[in-house]
């Protein structure tokens, strides 16, 4: 499959695009009822993350622009900064068709994510998403090349894989089993050589 899934993860069957407001067929009325009383945020934000995603690859915008683009989303979204982060991580492992390719789409974005995700609370959204993600789409034999990418780039910190990985689900612990031994290995020899 190529390109991003229009699709919402957070509400299946909903396209992120969806009008707000269904038209009465029968009423002599044209005033438009909305379909839900409260515009869904997260879709529409969703929505927006991605098109900004996939329009900024394909075009190598300056990343600090899409970055704005995606900020200005989520102020009119009313996101908070852990959904805007969760939901950049879903479209970026949505935007990369193969995993094969994932180190060129983290060593255009990577950047965006080292801005946004400085702290612990911010890494453990991107690791949780991540996992998410996987067991959702089946993917879980990527998520260790997917983390080790993300470590590479400087995207994750090590301390910070470690501790989630102790929490993840049994299947995510036994595909990313080889990673998290070379991780406290190379923790270890860091140490030492301090």
């Amino acid at each position: 499959s190529s390109g991003i899934n229009a699709e919402c993860p957070l509400r299946p069957g909903r396209h992120p695009d969806c009008s707000e407001f269904d038209e009465i067929s029968d009423s002599s009325d044209s005033t438009p009822v909305p379909s839900d009383p409260e515009p869904d945020s997260d879709v529409g934000f969703y929505g927006e993350v991605c098109d900004s995603f996939k329009a900024g690859f394909a075009i190598q915008k300056d990343i600090d622009n899409v970055l704005i683009e995606v900020n200005a989303s989520k102020h009119a979204y009313n996101i908070s900064v852990a959904d805007q982060l969760m939901h950049s991580t879903r479209a970026l492992l949505e935007l990369c068709p193969e995993i094969k390719e994932f180190p060129k789409y983290v060593g255009y974005f990577g950047p965006m994510f080292i801005k946004l995700a400085k702290d612990r609370d911010s890494q453990m959204v991107i690791l949780d998403e991540i996992e998410t993600w996987a067991l959702e789409k089946s993917r879980i034999p990527d998520t260790q090349k997917i983390l080790h990418i993300l470590y590479n780039e400087d995207v994750l910190d090590e301390s910070y894989i470690l501790e989630w990985c102790d929490s993840a689900d049994d299947d995510i612990q036994s595909s990313i089993a080889k990673f998290i031994v070379w991780l406290k290995e190379a923790e270890e020899e860091s140490s030492e050589s301090d």
